[in-house]
């Protein structure tokens, strides 16, 4: 697949400052601070975008996607987000899978990477094999600190209107905006091709691979 020429949205400075403020607390916090009670089946647990370079195309006014696009671009920004906090949570010493789940971990990394393309089932199936390589203890310590990101960006929102020149941005696109690895880009680029591989063509998104996988293979 090319690579997608870089372009930026109307709404990023606002977002910037958000996730300047989300990121502060550190992974640590965010974990300390998780709630430890059994979690929902089907929990939405999307991750923050990182800091980098975008390779995705320009995304205009943000306009807020019917509800059936976004529903459709949710697997894929699920997994994006499992394995962004999972590389958070190795990196920092909170989750530590032994030699076989760093086998099955470091095999799909590099299939996620080889894929041409991903879409709903294939994310899906990706994200239920990276939960199936950890132990019940370390998938709910996933999920908490997967769900504290968006328990804080969502305590953000609720005191930050974010507006476009095309007017008003959803709190469900907003949400999903900046708890996406990438960012608006990158859930922009979903929506108009669900099947995209973003980490095929977008460069935060194939850093967040290089150093997981670089950190499994330690």
């Amino acid at each position: 697949m090319s690579r997608l020429p870089p372009g930026f949205s109307p709404a990023r400075s606002v977002t910037a400052a958000l996730l300047s403020l989300t990121l502060g607390a550190g992974s640590a916090l965010a974990v300390a601070s998780a709630p430890r009670t059994p979690l929902e089946p089907g929990l939405v647990t999307p991750g923050l975008p990182q800091a980098g370079p975008r390779t995705l195309p320009p995304t205009g006014g943000q306009m807020a996607a019917p509800s059936g696009l976004l529903a459709d671009v949710t697997p894929t920004t699920k997994l994006l987000a499992s394995v962004s906090g999972l590389r958070d949570l190795i990196r920092a010493g909170t989750l530590k899978p032994d030699a076989a789940a760093r086998a099955a971990l470091g095999a799909l990394v590099l299939k996620l990477r080889a894929a041409q393309t991903l879409g709903p089932q294939v994310s899906a199936q990706a994200q239920s094999e990276l939960l199936a390589a950890l132990t019940p203890a370390q998938e709910q310590a996933l999920r908490a600190y997967l769900r504290t990101r968006e328990a804080r960006v969502q305590a953000l929102l609720a005191r930050t209107r974010i507006a476009t020149p095309d007017g008003p941005v959803s709190p469900a696109r907003q949400t999903l905006n900046l708890l996406t690895p990438g960012g608006a880009a990158v859930v922009s680029a979903l929506v108009r091709e669900p099947g995209l591989n973003p980490y095929r063509a977008d460069s935060v998104n194939q850093e967040v691979l290089r150093s997981l996988l670089a950190l499994l293979e330690r």
